[in-house]
């Protein structure tokens, strides 16, 4: 019987997992069915209503605290030997490995690694000076060329800007600092206003293209390599560290980890996959080597390998190495889905910065007693 794995539909993601899959049946004679959902549905679905449909799914890490409760996934400590994810977890680029851990179980191992990032078309250099390194410095920008500025504002992407800048400010378990709303309302107020409609591999589509009114840095997005590797298709981009306030940006962890389904009757396979592909050989042979994105640290700091990525690695691990790691209680996921509503809603409407504060706070503060009322 076919193992069946449920991807998310880009080819950072698709296109190592079909070659992994090919190498998998080669050695083992086991066949692996690869389907994929859209980015959304892997930012928002929850895995209960999904699990049923593959043996192995690829999933966000503040899906985990959700996972446990529901019990749609087997905890690999479970399937796999505490070597294996030991070796797997001190290889880990930053806290991927880590954040698939939740209640003393690990849920899925880190396959693919990400951050928010910024990123940018060199060929304007000369017109901006430098790459924007303050806040300040990007709203200026914005300001200068109306335009040249944008912002994926698809709801779960807007949110999580909102919170990357709120995590670089706050002192104290605040969440969302009234500072950090200031700053990202008045920078949507100068953003092309395409970015209400794009995830990030939308701007950045729209970003390579030859068209002579795309944007030409965003300062804050999740980081594909895709657009920075040397045969990548149009405009070159080049991704860097977010601007921040003080001296270092607080950019939110993304990424996707593979998990086994509880209801996968070929469970010990299931994992064993998981294991491979996350493994460092796996990752630096076949991920790397067919468009992926490495979770693997020796990966990311292998000179070749920032070679194949022109430079994306070099470019970026001390901002992943540093990343923020969201809440992944159980209330979490469908917080955040429902406050990137409220606030590209919010946005859309021109409402005031403070308004927005206390909106996401009084929701957030409902979410919590939901969970313990």
């Amino acid at each position: 019987m076919a193992l069946r794995i449920l991807c998310w539909d880009h080819p950072r993601c698709v296109s190592p997992v079909r070659a992994a899959a090919a190498a998998w049946e080669r050695q083992h004679g086991t066949a692996i069915a690869v389907a994929a959902r859209p980015l959304a549905a892997f930012n928002d679905q929850p895995i209960g209503d999904i699990a049923r449909t593959a043996d192995l799914l690829f999933i966000d890490h503040p899906m985990v605290g959700r996972v446990a409760r529901e019990e749609a996934l087997v905890p690999l400590e479970s399937l796999l030997d505490a070597s294996v994810l030991d070796a797997l977890a001190a290889d880990s680029i930053g806290r991927s490995h880590e954040s698939y851990n939740w209640g003393g179980s690990q849920w899925a191992v880190a396959v693919d690694a990400a951050c928010q990032v910024a990123v940018v078309d060199d060929s304007t250099l000369d017109e901006w000076g430098d790459v924007p390194r303050r806040w300040d410095d990007v709203l200026a920008a914005a300001r200068k060329v109306p335009g040249s500025v944008a912002l994926p504002l698809y709801p779960s992407d807007a949110v999580l800007s909102l919170l990357s800048i709120s995590a670089e400010l706050s002192t104290t378990d605040e969440l969302w600092v009234e500072e950090a709303v200031d700053i990202f309302v008045e920078l949507v107020r100068g953003v092309d206003p395409r970015s209400f409609q794009l995830n990030p591999p939308g701007l950045l589509d729209l970003m390579s293209s030859e068209s002579s009114d795309a944007p030409v840095y965003a300062p804050l997005l999740f980081g594909y390599t895709n657009y920075q590797r040397p045969a990548a298709r149009g405009r070159p981009l080049r991704f860097c560290r977010p601007p921040s306030v003080g001296e270092r940006p607080a950019a939110v962890l993304g990424g996707a980890g593979l998990a086994v389904s509880a209801s996968s009757k070929q469970a010990n396979e299931a994992a064993a996959f998981a294991a491979l592909m996350a493994g460092a050989d796996v990752q630096r042979t076949i991920v790397l080597g067919n468009d992926g994105q490495p979770a693997s640290r020796s990966v990311w700091f292998d000179p070749s390998a920032d070679e194949v990525v022109g430079g994306f690695f070099s470019g970026t691990r001390t901002t992943i190495e540093s990343s923020y790691l969201r809440p992944r209680a159980a209330w979490w996921p469908a917080y955040q889905e429902a406050a990137g509503i409220r606030l590209t809603e919010a946005l859309r409407r021109g409402d005031a910065a403070s308004a927005i504060h206390a909106d996401l706070n009084d929701a957030l503060n409902k979410a919590r007693d939901k969970e313990h009322p």
